[in-house]
């Protein structure tokens, strides 16, 4: 025991140093519904690692050793006598029984036990509503050895406890010599009761490719075993690229209920002993009692699968039953099943699934979507066109063999470690069997939602009497034509303005028949003091909940844009260049006249100063601010909000060479808020693409709702009305 618990605390340094080396974490769940009983851990098998990190993971937590049950096959050479070592008992050990039931009976060892038998590399775990998993070319139950393991050993400890009460000391001797039991023991093992613990552990992402490990591998043999390299190529990349290891302890499942029965009490209260193997296994059958049990432990453990990202989308993409899908209403349903998952009673789910998922929906990088994608084209399941998936109908529907399929087909995979989850897939089969129109309609209706319910939030947070406008100037809202329209205009507002700003463009674009969202940027429409708290990427996510509301609307999305509006149009147009056809920008700001502006980041770290060291006297937090349309914007301008917007002309101007859609720049000559050299400039930064130049003469910063307006309108109409269809012109 003590050489156990050394090799395992050296082994678990030894992991230790392997998972700070990599992106690898292991985050364990439930630890406290481990009891301070005997235990038998049942646990399903997916990867070689299991057999080294579980022992030591539950080492740590509960400061036993733990005995586990491997495959015999393991226990050749230097590798055996190292499991040996570590507490590992091959299936095929003739004295298994009595070690493991006298670890048990005197809770000084665990036991841990895969009642699957070996890797289930396919996951494939459910077949006709019955447990049964691949073996030798055959599907079968799982073993219910760990029940019968638990069953006997509480069975023993009864009978124990029966000897004790009836002063049978010659019984309780038997038992002693056969299990290795000390005098002191006694007492604890009639105090104490079996019980199963269900572990489930969850791999995240699952992924196989030539990684280092297995290019070493491949060094060490002529011929590398195509099952090896297999099993290098995905746990070789876990460990290299890392992976979220989530392990769930579920709660304990008491033994002694499954001994009530007329039958077994009587075999407990009699003096026979039942000790010998052959005599152990004729009379001490547990059949019944132990399939009862695998069944529960079973529901358990896959109850406890931690749902991610791959398992939602894998499924998706199964359910389809056509070819060609639409990628927009992918990633709808996407979002839709992930978004029920928090009503679903499931035991677990990824910590980035707690993270709202709208970016899911923005069509910006989202890494996960575009990880699984990527390695879903890459095992040939799928193709990507033009906004499309296209799905290889013949790898989907053809057999795979069991040793290579998570290499082969992960997609297969974690669709099956998914399938006993009932309630969740009853979940997200309702969501699949919506129709395509019904999906758009109820995620648009969710933003609309979402977006007015934040604007109100904030409104009642931040509204100050004689300085926040009526609600109806800050509002967002859809312009959304009674008869179907495919082209949509994502209209935007400046700095300490609102959406009632660009109303009358938005006006003019829905009446020549265009769909439009008048976006309203955090921290706009409520107060100043709302605006100091916030920071560019906030306006830039308003902008992302207008275009999932536009883009479920309509098929061709323009952005558009005034001031610090427009630099968020074409900052769109850069991040998105394939979902947007065009961009139109209206006095965007590269360069800002006041001078007084370039002093705001030092204005802002002195009061940052201020606040460290509690002085509430000397900070400059707001400017006077004269607007040319008192009843839209702020009269104070916070120096953050300053700040943040020179931050974001920063990020734009840097990335202003990747510009690469159609766009017109519309400045006033003698704009006295953005230096009429900004348009010049952001014309100049882009590269050879289509773009147009038109300065018009004017001594306001608001063109859009003054003289001259007219002329601005008719200009964003005539360039929208020959860009916003994209390719079909």
């Amino acid at each position: 025991m003590e050489l156990s618990g050394m090799l395992l605390r050296m082994t678990g340094a030894a992991l230790d140093a392997i998972i700070k080396s990599t992106n690898a974490s292991i985050r364990t769940h439930g630890e406290n519904n481990i009891p301070q009983k005997p235990v038998v851990y049942v646990i399903n098998h997916f990867t070689r690692m299991e057999t080294f990190f579980l022992p030591y993971v539950i080492h740590q937590k509960t400061g036993k050793v733990v005995l586990s049950l491997a495959f015999h096959e393991f226990f050749g050479g230097g590798f055996g006598k190292f499991l040996n070592k570590l507490g590992a008992i091959s299936t095929k050990e003739p004295d298994r029984n009595r070690i493991m039931i006298g670890s048990l009976l005197t809770n000084e060892m665990s036991c841990l036990i895969y009642p699957e038998g070996q890797m289930i590399k396919d996951k494939k775990i459910i077949e006709k509503g019955k447990y049964m998993i691949f073996n030798t070319g055959i599907r079968r139950p799982p073993h219910t050895g760990a029940g019968i393991l638990a069953l006997r050993s509480q069975f023993y400890r009864e009978k124990i406890k029966y000897f004790q009460e009836t002063g049978y000391d010659k019984g309780i001797n038997a038992y002693r010599e056969y299990f290795n039991l000390s005098d002191q023991t006694i007492g604890s093992i009639v105090d104490n009761d079996t019980c199963i613990v269900p572990v489930n552990i969850t791999y995240f992402p699952i992924r196989a490719k030539n990684n280092l490990i297995n290019r070493l591998a491949k060094k060490f043999f002529d011929k590398m075993p195509e099952r090896l390299d297999e099993e290098l190529e995905v746990e070789g990349t876990m460990i290299i690229d890392g992976v979220d290891i989530d392990i769930n302890f579920g709660k304990p499942i008491e033994i002694s209920p499954y001994l009530q029965n007329k039958k077994i009490r009587n075999k407990i209260r009699n003096h026979d002993l039942y000790i010998p193997d052959d005599v152990m296994n004729t009379e001490l059958v547990f059949r019944k009692e132990a399939l009862k049990l695998m069944y529960r432990y079973m529901n358990s453990i896959y109850d406890m699968t931690t749902v991610n990202h791959d398992h939602v989308f894998s499924y998706i993409l199964s359910r389809y039953n056509k070819k060609i899908i639409l990628e927009n209403d992918f990633k709808n349903r996407a979002f839709l099943a992930i978004d029920r998952i928090r009503d679903t009673t499931i035991r677990s789910h990824h910590t980035n699934l707690k993270h709202r998922q709208g970016y899911l929906l923005t069509d910006d990088e989202h890494g996960r979507y575009e990880s699984f994608i990527t390695a879903a084209i890459s095992d040939g399941l799928i193709s990507r066109k033009q906004g499309y998936l296209i799905k290889n109908t013949e790898r989907f529907s053809r057999p795979y063999e069991f040793h290579n399929i998570r290499r082969d087909n992960i997609v297969e995979v974690l669709k099956n470690e998914i399938e006993p989850m009932k309630h969740l897939l009853t979940s997200f089969n309702r969501v699949m069997l919506m129709p395509e129109f019904f999906v758009r309609r109820a995620i648009r209706k969710r933003f609309l939602k979402l977006d007015n319910e934040i604007f109100e939030r904030d409104y009642k947070k931040y509204y100050k009497k004689d300085e926040s406008k009526p609600e109806t100037i800050g509002r967002p809202q859809l312009l959304k034509r009674f008869w179907p329209s495919k082209n949509g205009i994502l209209l935007i507002h400046g700095y300490m303005a609102a959406p009632e700003e660009v109303r009358a463009l938005g006006n003019y674009l829905f009446d020549n028949g265009y769909t439009v969202y008048l976006v309203r940027l955090r921290g706009h429409g409520t107060s100043p003091e709302d605006l100091s708290e916030r920071h560019w990427e906030d306006w830039y996510e308003s902008v992302n909940r207008g275009y999932i509301v536009l883009k479920n609307s309509v098929k061709n999305i323009a952005v558009a844009g005034f001031s610090t509006g427009a630099g968020l149009a074409l900052y769109s147009g850069i991040i998105k260049p394939d979902k947007v056809t065009c961009v139109v920008s209206i006095s965007a700001p590269l360069h800002l006249k006041n001078i007084a502006s370039r002093f705001t980041s030092s204005v802002v770290l002195w009061n940052h100063f201020l606040e460290k060291i509690h002085v509430k006297r000397g900070k400059f937090e707001f400017v006077e601010n004269n607007p040319e349309n008192a009843h839209i914007n702020y009269f104070k301008n916070p120096i953050n909000g300053v700040n943040e917007l020179e931050k974001f002309m920063d990020r734009l101007e840097g990335q202003l060479k990747d510009f690469s859609l159609p766009v017109i720049l519309i400045q006033g000559s003698k704009d006295p808020v953005v230096n009429p050299e900004s348009a010049i400039d952001i014309f100049r930064k882009m590269g050879p693409i289509k773009k147009e130049l038109c300065m018009l003469y004017s001594d306001r910063h608001g063109i859009i709702n003054h003289e001259g307006s007219a002329t601005v309108f008719k200009r964003v109409k005539n360039f929208l009305d020959e860009n916003i269809n994209g390719d079909e012109g």
